[in-house]
């Protein structure tokens, strides 16, 4: 088959869920959507920022996944988003804003449902980007300030 005529196939049909589980941590796709999406030039002034020239904000809301006994809790909005630092993708620096479910039970009290493991311990990085910078034993591969800086909770 030639490339040309593999590229006037209509790509209509391909799964906007199944392209962005390349780019998400595992598992993500599953338990939230994409609500938008943007991109901004970086302004940030950690040592790090250098590396990129953009930012790439991925909104999530956390999908409705009620079944059973939970279909009687009302929905009452989201959360307000956790900011969750991932792989950069393309020299963009990725931050993935994650909102979940608030629901409220019979008796008027806000609850959430789920919890996840969006963050690697102790972080505000995602699971398999965390591991990406440590060894077996838990230490970092990488020896360098900017990438301790990138891997540490905001405000350490």
């Amino acid at each position: 088959m030639c490339y040309l005529c593999i590229m006037e196939k209509d790509t209509s049909s391909i799964n906007s869920d199944f392209l962005a589980s390349f780019f998400l941590p595992d598992g993500m796709i599953d338990w939230f959507e994409i609500v938008k999406m943007s991109e901004e030039p970086n302004t940030g002034t950690a040592e790090a920022d250098v590396l990129y020239d953009t930012v790439l904000n991925i909104y999530l809301d956390e999908r409705d996944t009620r079944e059973g006994e939970r279909l009687g809790l009302k929905p009452n909005g989201f959360t307000e988003p956790t900011i969750i630092k991932d792989y950069p993708i393309r020299n963009r620096k990725v931050l993935l804003h994650v909102r979940r479910r608030r629901y409220l039970d019979a008796g008027g009290r806000n609850i959430i449902l789920n919890q996840y493991p969006l963050t690697a311990d102790g972080t505000k990085v995602s699971v398999e980007f965390g591991l990406f910078f440590k060894e077996d034993n838990g230490h970092i591969t990488v020896n360098c300030d900017s990438f301790r800086e990138i891997l540490s909770p905001e405000g350490e």
